[in-house]
């Protein structure tokens, strides 16, 4: 039994040396990261990632807004739905432009 005590403490001693060792590693690992990219000020943090140290930047905010494009929006005479005018069916009837939601409203208003 005491032979199985001395083995366990000294492999939970080897795993904790093994522990200390990893961090001083990373630890220097960082602070040299951290030396390389200090006048950045892109810099948002540091990931260490299966061993690998990498630098997590903030993404540029050079994002032009997108313009919103007036909608020319038109009413069907017909069912008096409102839709856009480049969606829509096109008749000209006495020098007037007429627009309809569908072929079937385009032909009612034909009808009379």
């Amino acid at each position: 039994m005491e032979l199985f005590l001395d083995i366990l403490i000294n492999v939970f001693l080897i795993m904790m040396l093994l522990s200390l060792f990893n961090l001083i590693r990373y630890t220097i690992k960082i602070r040299k990261v951290m030396k390389t990219y200090k006048d950045n000020p892109n810099v948002k943090g540091i990931s260490i990632v299966n061993g690998e140290v990498k630098v997590i930047e903030n993404m540029p905010t050079t994002i032009q807004p997108v313009e919103e494009v007036p909608k020319d929006l038109v009413i069907d005479p017909i069912c008096g739905k409102e839709l856009l005018k480049q969606d829509a069916y096109r008749i000209l009837k006495d020098g007037k432009e007429y627009f309809f939601c569908s072929w079937e409203c385009r032909e009612k208003f034909l009808a009379h």
